[in-house]
């Protein structure tokens, strides 16, 4: 029987939530539905679950682990470990580790370490939560507003890149190409909109123990808010400062 794509992601985190069950809860589960549905067979299915999760606590353990990745659990996170059994280590407390901190989704090679010994786990991890995308075609160099923006919910292993997924980073940043709608927003299509541009005159500030100072010059580069911006004065001086919320650069001793 061929199950979908769809179905196969909801039967892997059903069975997910299903490991992290205690054995007699399991049990109690499996009696639940076999009374409410009548159907035997369904509960033989969950038990054979619950056997298949008593036996790999290492599946957990990665889990466990990978969810700590995330400053905010996603919706979903399935790990589905590759490597042949034979060549895994188990222990109570294993030490992962993974080659890079940009990468915590997809397909990965993922270090652990039991009593000494250290090898390679090749796992496929999929995790499913929200994202920015484009809600409508949106044109090169456009400052996006909200009707350019909606939420979306999927794969992000099924990215080539990740998403953004905060809206106050998108909102009010200009694109830096055409985007299609429906697409996923990232960092590198966006930049935040700029505060002042290359040769606009700026008031420059400078403030020190006991004193604070105050001219004219021309920015010599663009900068939106916070960023660094070189400045000519009118002196001919050039200093740099930071570009502030009021529009002003404060010079940077």
């Amino acid at each position: 029987m061929k199950i979908s794509t769809k179905a196969g992601a909801v039967v892997g985190q059903a069975y997910l939530w299903f490991t992290r069950l205690g054995n007699r809860a399991r049990i109690r589960l499996c009696s639940a539905l076999t009374r409410r549905l009548g159907h035997p067979a369904l509960a033989g299915g969950l038990l054979v679950l619950s056997t298949a999760a008593a036996a790999d606590p290492l599946t957990q353990q990665l889990t466990d682990f990978m969810q700590q990745q995330y400053p905010t659990a996603p919706q979903s996170l399935l790990v589905v470990i590759k490597t042949p059994a034979e060549r895994l280590l188990h222990c109570d407390q294993p030490q992962f580790s993974l080659p890079s901190r940009n990468r915590i989704w997809g397909n990965m090679s993922i270090a652990i370490v039991c009593d000494s010994q250290k090898r390679f786990i090749q796992a496929d991890v999929q995790v499913t939560d929200r994202y920015l995308v484009a809600a409508r075609p949106i044109g090169a160099h456009q400052t996006l507003s909200e009707q350019d923006i909606a939420w979306r919910t999927g794969r992000l292993d099924m990215l080539t890149t990740a998403p953004l997924n905060d809206m106050a980073l998108a909102l009010g940043s200009v694109s830096e190409r055409a985007l299609g709608s429906g697409q996923a927003l990232t960092a590198a299509m966006l930049r935040r909109a700029w505060r002042i541009e290359t040769g606009q005159t700026v008031r420059v500030t400078a403030q020190g123990e006991g004193f604070a100072v105050q001219s004219t010059g021309k920015a010599m580069n663009n900068a939106a808010l916070n960023d660094p911006v070189r400045v000519r004065l009118d002196s001919g001086q050039i200093v740099n400062g930071q570009l502030m919320e009021n529009g002003d650069v404060r010079v940077i001793f």
